[in-house]
């Protein structure tokens, strides 16, 4: 009798046990379960390999610049610190006129809101919230204790701090970057002086043959791809299979992934819980970590550019990526417009990702050899009539051809090497060593081994 009391007992201590646990579970706010780990896991992300210079300057008696990644990034990293650091004191924030300028520049590649900036650093300073609006580029003064900031209006924003600035490792990297380049200055084409520092003795490597990451031909690949996107729901997916091997997945019409015969991959989701504050911070770091948890985020990739975007009623970002190869900046031919990443967020969703990234083909490693780079003025002195010829047909107004390879000469403000990607050819694609000869308004490009013409691009 006694053990059938103590039976009861039990059983009516487990299931005041089972209903108390239940409850808790019940009335627990949402808020503390699974919303604060994913946060946790999205603000662990590293933002200052993702966002960084696309070229950094020293401007003394003359300008020197280098596109050359390891160099950048020694000096963004470096920066990204003393920046963090300065902003933690009593500031300062006022605008610059007439501004004379010795010293590092840090340029990214396209103004960037400052809010990442703000949020990624956790500045708390209301005043350089309120007066600066984005950011293009940082300049640090030589021997001052100070930075000032170029938004997106061509406007300067001088903060000062009362901490002061550990500039020795940077001036260390600055001192590195003119030792290791040479460059030669006050150079002169048709009686035009270029009025800037051209490199010279710059060696590339040629040829660079690359294939595109995702091998489409490689079908077990390509399924673990969608069965990663999909996750659970890739039992009910379409697949289909284009005559030119392209695969499209559609699921109930509203999430479609591609990923075409030549590499390109990219996917539309109506996404419906859109419901999400319109963040341009948070939906950065929403994009990130899509990308790093789907294919991983691509080596040497950066963000280029943010814009507003608005979808079905709801608002939302855009943000577009660029790379290097081999320390390079890569230039994909302007009748592709391709970027190297592109992801929109809307809310709390990544809606459309397009991403097409190269990897060096290793198959056969002696074919690539470093050869030195014909000097990009005699280039532009061989070519400059060409361009002129060009320019002519392009507007029949203009014809004194002498005036306008004058002009040309005058609006070029910096020549540097990169690696142009003319095609989407799946393996085996022969990228180009290039001199890119950029002014305001165009990117004249010039294959760096044989000094021909290979594309004029518009710059807006």
């Amino acid at each position: 009798m006694k053990i059938e009391r103590l039976k009861t007992l039990l059983l009516i201590f487990l299931i005041s046990l089972s209903i108390y646990q239940t409850g808790q579970l019940w009335f627990q706010p949402f808020s503390a379960s699974e919303k604060p780990e994913e946060e946790v896991v999205i603000n662990n992300i590293y933002l200052w390999d993702k966002i960084k210079p696309e070229k950094i300057s020293i401007l003394k008696d003359e300008k020197i610049t280098t596109y050359k990644e390891e160099y950048c990034d020694e000096i963004w990293v470096e920066f990204i610190d003393i920046f963090e650091d300065y902003l933690k004191g009593e500031v300062e924030v006022s605008q610059v006129e007439n501004f004379q300028f010795q010293g590092i520049v840090v340029s990214l590649p396209n103004p960037l809101p400052k809010e990442l900036f703000i949020e990624g650093l956790e500045i708390k300073n209301t005043d350089f919230n309120n007066k600066v609006k984005s950011i293009k580029n940082f300049y640090i003064p030589e021997g001052k204790f100070k930075i000032i900031i170029e938004n997106n209006e061509g406007n300067f924003i001088q903060i000062d701090s009362d901490v002061e600035i550990n500039r020795k490792n940077i001036n260390n990297l600055s001192d590195k970057i003119k030792e290791n380049t040479e460059f030669t200055y006050n150079q002169n084409i048709n009686d035009i002086d270029l009025n800037l520092v051209i490199p010279k003795n710059e060696y590339i490597m040629n040829p660079v043959i690359v294939k595109s990451e995702i091998n489409i031909e490689d079908e077990e690949y390509i399924t673990d791809i969608a069965k990663s996107y999909y996750n659970d729901n890739y039992d009910y997916v379409r697949k289909s299979v284009e005559s030119n091997n392209s695969v499209n997945y559609v699921y109930k019409n509203e999430k479609v992934l591609r990923i075409n015969s030549e590499g390109l991959l990219e996917f539309y989701d109506t996404a419906e819980n859109t419901i999400g504050e319109n963040n341009v911070y948070v939906s950065l770091l929403t994009a990130l970590k899509f990308t790093e948890d789907f294919l991983g985020y691509p080596e040497n990739a950066y963000l280029t550019e943010v814009e507003s975007i608005q979808r079905d009623g709801n608002y939302g970002f855009r943000f577009s990526f660029d790379y290097k190869i081999l320390n390079r900046p890569i230039i994909f031919s302007q009748v592709r417009e391709e970027r190297a990443l592109e992801i929109e967020v809307i809310g709390e969703e990544v809606v459309l990702y397009k991403r097409f990234i190269r990897i060096i083909d290793l198959t056969d490693p002696s074919l690539m050899e470093e050869k030195k780079a014909i000097n990009p003025v005699d280039i532009l002195e061989d070519n400059i009539g060409l361009l002129a010829m060009i320019q002519i047909e392009e507007n029949k107004d203009l014809r004194d051809e002498e005036i306008i390879k004058n002009s040309i000469l005058e609006s070029i403000e910096e020549m540097y090497l990169g690696y142009y990607d003319p095609s989407r050819k799946l393996s085996e694609q022969l990228i180009r060593s290039v001199w890119v000869m950029k002014t305001q308004e165009k990117r004249y490009i010039f294959n760096a081994v044989t000094g021909n013409l290979v594309e004029i691009q518009n710059m807006d």
